[in-house]
């Protein structure tokens, strides 16, 4: 542009700004805007808002609001999207006390909460399970005339299906079709998994059935839920039975699905299911990840198969799907069980050499062995997350 002979102006500049946060380059977005208020150029509410979202997504809480108060310096007025991004981003963090400041001196600015802000604050409450507060957000919402939306209700319907209040659940669900309001797959999701929490997956099964049958089609995300809640309640027949009527449908199922129903065929004994419905991952053009990698070496180490699952192990690295703290000890506790020392003793070396720590029940496997305990806490720089009791 500039060696077309065209100076780049304030637009110009804030959507090269905007593409740079967005891609997480906040730093680079920093310099240039250093730069262009160095060349004379006066940054507006969109320049100061952009880079308050980069640092936001970056947990440069004190950058973000040390721009914010030279905005007020400059006597430029945050909007309600500025003050939304600092809200959003402190929530998503857990500082939910921070972000009723944000939201104090957004109302002493003249600006009111919108339905963004009372969602970001209700979604913050629920990431720590604060259903009394979020519920209380809610009504404060109501109360000052500003409409819950459909994310509105996904969010409380999801805070009370953590806490098993199914009830709740409902409740708010007839609450949205009485206001005229479509819940979408994130809603029926949520209430799939409060069903099989808090009752029983046929329960849950049974308001999925009527949902289809009133004309609802189902996403591979609720099947996924649905199929988790027969795994863990042992009903694999049920949840195999759905993962065939996915795929009768035209709906490819994700990794997700694969990995619980992998896990379920383990946990009733079906060895040999589970690793064939493994080797069927990269048929469908999906690739394990260490979640599923660490299912299968978990399912073989069970069994007694530990030449398998190390073989899994290597596997993985092969792949570039690197082992994480959970592989390395669900495979150590296998070879502890079965008594081999040696392999065992090899696998903590390289565990440890990697930066990981023995989790407390690889701990408990040894703290009867003088030799094993002296190697995991020599080859460890720091015995920090090895708890000796």
């Amino acid at each position: 542009m500039v060696d077309e002979g065209c100076e780049p102006d304030l637009v110009s500049y804030n959507a090269i700004i905007d593409s740079l946060c967005k891609d997480r380059f906040v730093t680079e977005a920093l310099d240039l805007f250093l730069k262009i208020k160095s060349e004379g150029i006066l940054p507006n509410v969109v320049t100061y808002s952009t880079l308050i979202r980069g640092l936001c997504m970056s947990s440069r809480w004190k950058e973000a609001f040390m721009l914010l108060n030279e905005m007020l310096r400059a006597n430029i007025t945050p909007n309600i999207i500025t003050f939304n991004t600092l809200v959003d981003g402190l929530c998503r963090e857990g500082k939910v006390s921070k972000a009723h400041g944000a939201v104090k001196l957004m109302m002493q600015r003249g600006i009111e909460p919108d339905s963004i802000t009372y969602n970001s604050l209700m979604d913050g409450y629920c990431l720590h399970n604060q259903v009394d507060q979020a519920r209380e957000i809610f009504d404060l919402m109501v109360s000052k005339g500003c409409t819950p939306d459909v994310f509105t209700y996904n969010i409380l319907i999801h805070c009370y299906s953590k806490r098993k209040m199914i009830d709740e659940e409902m409740r708010l669900l007839d609450e949205m079709r009485r206001k005229g309001l479509m819940a979408n797959h994130v809603t029926y999701s949520s209430l799939i998994r409060g069903l099989c929490k808090a009752k029983s997956p046929c329960a849950a099964h049974k308001f999925f059935k009527d949902l289809c049958a009133s004309g609802y089609s189902p996403d591979v995300v609720v099947y996924s839920v649905l199929i988790d809640g027969f795994c863990k309640h042992s009903c694999l027949d049920m949840a195999l039975d759905l993962f065939h009527e996915m795929q009768k449908k035209l709906l490819k199922p994700n990794l997700i699905v694969y990995s619980t129903l992998i896990d379920g065929l383990f946990k009733a004994g079906k060895v040999k299911d589970a690793k064939e419905l493994f080797s069927r991952l990269s048929i469908e053009g999906l690739h394990p990840d260490v979640f599923t990698y660490t299912i299968m070496v978990k399912g073989l180490c069970k069994e007694g198969l530990l030449d398998e699952a190390l073989k899994v192990v290597r596997k993985m690295e092969g792949n570039g799907c690197s082992p994480n703290d959970c592989s390395y000890n669900v495979i150590i506790k296998g070879y502890l069980r079965h008594n081999d020392l040696s392999m065992a003793t090899e696998l903590i070396d390289e565990m440890v050499g990697k930066g990981f720590s023995a989790d407390a029940t690889t701990v408990e496997l040894i703290v009867n062995n003088d030799l094993l305990v002296k190697k995991l806490l020599s080859c460890s720089k720091s015995s920090q997350g090895v708890k000796l009791k």
